[in-house]
């Protein structure tokens, strides 16, 4: 995926703007790494990586305005904002040099002024990128916001998944997405899901059709995105399947190369699925403020069987 320097300007979180090289908007950026060409503006581009974005601080327009007169800057910036470079920012709000206003716009290599501290840039625009170039997929299945728990529900289709939400949603929790849940991986650890921008927070259930949850149950009932921290699989009741009654074991399911905590649920008409549901993210909560209720109870049952004494030792 590659987006454009016109992209970039569309975000009001980055505050940027055109200072030179307007004609070049349509370069494409490819990936999400930046660059601080200090040392090229001194000569040295054994290291240089073209193809990022260089941000330029206030260090290095303290250099440039200071080396102005020397004949050998001219030609160091010229190997800077070469046809490679996507685009130059500078940032804490400092006006362009003339040599490098001059050297965009002959190039039309665009460079852009940013208001915030360089830091700042850096952490904002490199969140930006990264989500943009974050791996995705879409899965079929319903993403929920219970109590603050990020559950994504999958299930063969007839299962009751959007029952299941209904029911959530009837008791005050949040829809993220039914039916398809677009998955992004930031960081290369955190998953981020939400719906796709055909009908977000609508919902198809049989017998009535598509349902806008939005509208019917207010702005309160929905959320725009949630990071997945549990995955439950509903399926049918099956007499011969196993089926885990402990809990001692905890099952991960693997999304984009994550390792999420995953429970499984049968269910057959009778039981509560919703409650199930909303209990099962309960627990995961509980489990990542390390209470294992299942292990807790099996270290009590363990000390409880061990006769006494044992394991002491004769002091004689």
């Amino acid at each position: 995926m590659t987006i454009t320097i016109d992209d970039l300007l569309k975000n009001p979180h980055l505050g940027l703007s055109v200072a030179a090289g307007e004609q070049g908007l349509t370069r494409r950026i490819t990936t999400t790494e930046l660059n601080r060409p200090s040392l090229e503006l001194a000569g040295y581009f054994a290291a240089f990586r073209a193809e990022r974005i260089q941000v330029i601080g206030n260090g290095e327009i303290t250099f440039i305005e200071a080396q102005r007169d020397d004949p050998r800057l001219a030609s160091h910036i010229a190997r800077i904002l070469t046809d490679q470079v996507p685009c130059a920012i500078v940032t804490n709000g400092r006006p362009l040099p003339r040599l490098l206003a001059d050297r965009a716009e002959a190039a039309s290599v665009p460079v852009l002024q940013c208001p915030h501290s360089t830091t700042k840039l850096y952490k904002r625009l490199w969140e930006h990128l990264d989500s943009e170039f974050a791996p995705e997929i879409s899965l079929h299945g319903v993403l929920m916001d219970i109590h603050d728990m990020g559950v994504l529900i999958l299930g063969e289709s007839k299962v009751g998944k959007s029952e299941c939400a209904l029911e959530l949603i009837r008791r005050g929790f949040h829809l993220v997405a039914d039916d398809l849940v677009a998955i992004k991986c930031l960081s290369d650890s955190v998953l981020m899901g939400r719906a796709t921008a055909l009908l977000p927070y609508h919902m198809e259930t049989r017998g009535l059709g598509i349902i806008d949850i939005s509208r019917l149950f207010g702005v309160a009932s929905i959320r725009p995105d949630k990071r997945v921290t549990l995955v439950i699989t509903l399926q049918e009741w099956e007499d011969s399947a196993e089926c885990d009654r402990l809990g001692l074991e905890d099952e991960t399911r693997e999304i984009l190369g994550v390792a999420v905590p995953h429970v499984t649920i049968p269910i057959r008409p009778g039981r509560n699925v919703g409650t199930l549901v909303e209990v099962a993210a309960l627990n995961q909560k509980l489990k990542s403020m390390g209470v294992h209720t299942a292990r807790l109870m099996e270290r009590m049952l363990l000390d409880t069987l061990q006769p006494e004494g044992a394991g002491s030792t004769d002091a004689s």
